[in-house]
């Protein structure tokens, strides 16, 4: 193991919580860097797949997590017609598999409870603008460090990495989504799935059980109708939405009284996570759309294997070079597959809309295919050939 080393941490939310906390809790001297002088959870409920219960667990905090949350066994999406598109269920690959659905707020209580538990350092108020000779300068001009490591969390409208992989690429996907917490007074978490209706690619509602009687309702939408300054057109809304989900129409009038949070996404591709020294993790280093729900998953998981990368080894080199080699194939298929897969779901291209609906399901149903599709769901692909197998109570291996 890597004797202590000085650890700076850039982004206080998912990946870098985890990570503060992993590399704290290993020896290191770990100081996180966090913008706002009050951290603050950014984001719609979320779900938790296999891969991230697994690192949840290692950070003592899977039941907690499950208390809060809301189990989830599958994920269903139909048209407006009632044309099945995609039918997954966790049970597929096992028996004991499950999703967990959880307001983000839940789940930054907890990382942050758990964070103020380590010996790491928490300072806030400090925005790092750039990094110079492994030393963080924020935007008043004062510097920290140096460090002998600096691990950038600081998501996927990451400031530094632009800097650090000026050849970096970071497009705004050109759909989004308003998204807000609502009581589910239909019941329609009841069945533990997460649900979606489509009509052809420009209409995309969801539906994903949160905790107890609480849905999280996300609606989709072109990034220039969410705009900062832009007001949301609530009468369309409440047409549109329950035009495509009737059975809905509760939940959609409570969305629209509610506070309805608007959320961009970019597609991050790098060729690598690492410049030196300095690391990208979580959505700074492979932000994507939602569509596979896997972003504060593979989070979690780049933390704990930079965590144990350092652990296994004796040269902070090797350890990068280590971590490159374990996450390289994951990161890229989902980063690929999601790329992929999203014009289905949200684009101005009818035709995808209608191949989607003549063969996703059709080919849901041959069992190759299924198993590579409930995998994706779950988290455990390892490229487009392997999968992590579940252990035998159905959870995700940390050790593979």
């Amino acid at each position: 193991m890597i004797g202590p080393l000085e650890i700076a941490v850039v982004g206080c939310g998912v990946a870098g919580q985890a990570a503060a906390i992993l590399l704290a809790d290993a020896g290191h001297r770990v100081t996180l860097f966090e913008r706002f002088a009050e951290p603050r959870p950014l984001g719609a409920g979320l779900l938790l797949q296999p891969t991230g219960l697994a690192v949840l667990g290692a950070l003592g905090l899977a039941d907690a997590a499950a208390a809060r949350g809301a189990r989830v066994v599958g994920l269903e999406t139909e048209t407006d017609r009632g044309r099945p598109v995609l039918d997954l269920r966790y049970a597929d690959l096992h028996a004991g598999a499950f999703g967990l659905g959880i307001r983000r707020p839940d789940l930054f209580d907890l990382l942050y409870g758990r964070l103020k538990r380590s010996r790491a350092r928490l300072v806030t108020g400090a925005e790092i603008t750039a990094i110079e000779r492994q030393e963080l300068v924020d935007e008043s001009g004062c510097r920290h460090g140096p460090f002998e490591l600096i691990v950038v969390a600081d998501g996927a409208n990451s400031r530094l990495r632009g800097q650090l992989l000026p050849q970096a690429r970071a497009p705004l996907y050109r759909w989004g989504c308003l998204w807000t917490t609502v009581p589910d007074d239909q019941g329609l978490g009841d069945g533990g799935r997460l649900r979606q209706r489509v009509r052809g690619t420009r209409l995309m509602m969801g539906l994903l059980p949160v905790a107890p009687g609480q849905l999280t309702m996300y609606w989709s939408l072109p990034v220039e109708a969410l705009a900062a300054k832009r007001a949301i057109d609530l009468d369309a809304f409440r047409r549109q939405a329950t035009a495509l989900w009737p059975e809905a129409s509760s939940v959609i009038e409570r969305a629209a009284r509610s506070e309805l949070s608007r959320a961009t996404y970019r597609h991050v591709a790098l060729r690598r996570w690492n410049v030196g020294a300095v690391l990208l993790i979580g959505d700074a280093g492979h932000g994507t759309s939602p569509q596979l729900g896997q972003g504060a998953n593979l989070g979690l998981m780049d933390a704990y294997v930079i965590a144990r990368c350092l652990a296994e080894s004796d040269n902070l080199l090797m350890a990068l070079i280590a971590y490159e080699h374990r996450r390289a194939a994951t990161l890229n298929y989902y980063r690929r597959a999601s790329h992929l897969l999203t014009p289905f779901f949200q684009s101005r291209l009818a035709p995808l809309g209608w191949l989607r609906d003549a063969f996703m399901g059709p080919a849901g149903r041959i069992p190759a295919l299924r198993t590579m599709m409930t995998s994706t769901l779950a988290g455990t692909r390892r490229g487009w050939l392997s999968s992590t197998p579940l252990d035998a109570e159905g959870r995700y291996r940390l050790d593979m």
